[in-house]
């Protein structure tokens, strides 16, 4: 080895040395940043789905078109089903509350959706009273923090509940950081 490609080795080790044993520490909160505060329920509550009355839609997400049916995610809360024979007027027939539910996908007769850790199956044949065919538990993983980056936050507290949104909220002293 050369005397540069020596030196050059040495800066290197010297360099990556220099960043181990050193714990990453998160920058000081500034007095305009957001915080944010878990909103918890048991996991009763989120394991019961329910199929209600039409509902306002409020936080739109995936639009599933199957046969003369539209099923509208409502982020985090649930999904629509509008009777789509007439395109040009939609008529909502029911709500399905899935709490925590992001995601769709049907399959025949079958919605496959989120719900917090959960994946279920329910059978949607008829679309005013859906039921849940299959669970399984803890299929995805906890998202203990909130969406947002660079921020502070209350750290979730699995005592509590799981957590199913997260709110902007004033937090003494937050020493969680994302």
């Amino acid at each position: 080895m050369n005397r540069l490609s020596h030196a050059f080795f040495l800066l290197a080790c010297c360099l990556l040395l220099d960043g181990c044993g050193h714990p990453y520490t998160p920058p000081p909160p500034s007095a305009t940043s957001d915080t944010y505060r878990p909103i918890y329920a048991s996991y009763a509550d989120i394991r019961t789905i329910q199929t209600l009355p039409p509902q306002p839609l409020k936080n739109v997400g995936k639009i599933y078109l199957k046969d003369n049916y539209l099923f509208i995610n409502d982020i985090g809360a649930g999904i629509h089903i509008l009777d789509n024979q007439d395109p040009e007027k939609p008529v909502q027939l029911a709500f399905i509350s899935i709490i925590g539910n992001q995601e769709l996908a049907i399959k025949d007769s079958i919605l496959y959706a989120d719900n917090v850790t959960d994946l279920v199956a329910l059978n949607i044949a008829n679309p005013l009273n859906v039921r849940v065919v299959k669970r399984i538990e803890n299929a995805f993983a906890y998202a203990a923090y909130p969406i947002a980056t660079n921020v502070r936050f209350e750290c979730a507290d699995p005592n509590k509940g799981a957590v199913v949104r997260w709110e902007k909220a004033t937090v003494e002293n937050p020493q969680c950081y994302r």
